[in-house]
């Protein structure tokens, strides 16, 4: 039964910034006692999608849920309709904070391995092994199918899929029964950027919620409370492109540089090597991490509108910054392909360099952007920048699909270059 509260507690849903739509969605269906067994979580990465699939688990397996009168605090909702939230303090919501509760099943990558007997996982999909594993189970091999059991507290059990887009094609097949015919009292959400990557039959059984892009006040914000200077701040949550999570991660990456760099020159002044034998040799980290590479590729950016630079600058620094962004994705998570980090940096940097021109087309038009990125170049031909972010684009896009990276940026530098080079 849920306690009644006066509107002084503040968790739960209310926790997750930016997503009044998903909330209010998720609200109506506990309010009508309508709650569907599969959910489908869809929407940019890093805006709080698995947070909020948390903060539902918790709130229905709360033991003693508590009910607060809206009050404003989600704006698609009645002043007095009656949020349903979790009180924080009962065995369920502790057990789900300690990471602990039978009933809470999270499948992530992380799992990849575990369930690949064979190892040669490359971490990079979730296979049906994991799946049966984790959720339907295997008669064949005798798996009991963990959804198919009762819950062991009797309020439901939950499975979260995060990054359910890399689910293989048998993957996704092999939940196409439990979605027909889900078991009582069992809630499967699927958390994704990429719904599109879904099985049409996954994607027509589940309920959609759908998360958007948060404002750079938001990011800004907790930017801030981490202790970032209101400059950097701005320009990360600019990078981060209402990605809270990307954001967030950046920042921690800025904290891992400064650690390691620390570190490699204690024992550099210690033992006069590098490194101590032995041991991983250091990559080389630009302090400031991503703040940093984004000023430096604009610099060469001004350098090479200006002709001070050749394309083949631009390209060597957009490669270095690249791999140094793919050492860090490594160190996060040693599941990463290292060729697929790279891609993604080169990707980011493409984004960067177009966002950069992007901003010489608002300068002219005298529309910039609320945080421009760095440079002394002015307005650039209006005909001419079009044909820059385009070339950025094209590059991006080419780079997703394993295209030789050194010949990608080559050819799309001396293509910048070749463009800044004609007369206005």
């Amino acid at each position: 039964m849920a306690s009644q509260c006066g509107g002084g507690y503040l968790g739960g849903m209310l926790n997750v910034q930016g997503q009044d739509r998903a909330i209010a969605q998720l609200q109506k269906s506990m309010r009508a006692q309508r709650l569907g067994h599969t959910w489908l979580f869809a929407g940019p990465m890093g805006v709080g999608k698995f947070k909020l699939a948390m903060e539902l688990a918790r709130t229905v397996m709360c033991d003693r849920p508590v009910m607060r009168a809206n009050d404003g605090a989600v704006s698609l909702l009645p002043g007095d309709f009656p949020l349903r939230l979790p009180c924080g303090e009962c065995d369920s919501c502790r057990a789900i904070e300690a990471g602990s509760h039978p009933d809470l099943h999270i499948i992530t990558r992380d799992l990849i391995r575990y369930h690949d007997k064979g190892g040669k996982s490359k971490g990079t999909t979730l296979s049906i092994d994991v799946i049966r594993g984790e959720i339907t189970g295997d008669p064949a091999q005798n798996k009991e199918a963990k959804i198919a059991k009762r819950a062991f507290r009797g309020r439901g059990k939950f499975f979260i899929i995060d990054e359910a887009e890399l689910m293989e094609p048998p993957a996704q097949n092999a939940l196409l029964k439990t979605l027909e015919e889900p078991p009582a009292e069992s809630y499967l959400i699927l958390v994704t950027p990429s719904p599109q990557e879904l099985l049409s039959t996954i994607r027509s059984r589940a309920q959609l919620a759908s998360f958007n892009v948060l404002p750079d006040a938001v990011v800004m914000q907790e930017l801030a409370g981490r202790g970032m200077s209101q400059e950097d701040a701005a320009l990360l949550a600019r990078l981060a492109r209402g990605s809270l999570g990307r954001a967030v991660r950046w920042a921690e990456d800025i904290r891992t540089i400064d650690d390691k760099n620390a570190k490699a020159a204690a024992r550099k002044a210690k033992s006069g090597a590098e490194a101590d034998e032995g041991e991983e040799a250091d990559t080389k980290f630009t302090p400031g991490g991503i703040l940093s590479w984004t000023r430096e590729l604009c610099l060469q950016l001004d350098q090479l509108v200006a002709g001070r630079s050749a394309a083949s600058d631009v390209a060597g620094a957009i490669a270095k910054f690249a791999g140094e962004y793919a050492g860090l994705q490594l160190i996060r998570d040693r599941l990463t392909s290292a060729d697929q980090a790279k891609r993604d940096g080169i990707a980011w940097m493409m984004t960067i360099a177009a966002e950069w021109f992007a901003d010489r087309l608002r300068h002219g038009l005298g529309t910039p952007h609320a945080t421009v990125l760095p440079g002394i170049t002015g307005a650039l031909d209006y005909g001419l920048v079009p044909q820059l972010i385009a070339s950025a684009r094209s590059a991006e896009a080419q780079i997703d699909m394993n295209a030789n990276d050194k010949i990608l940026l080559a050819a799309t530098t001396a293509k910048w270059e070749e463009l800044l080079r004609v007369p206005s």
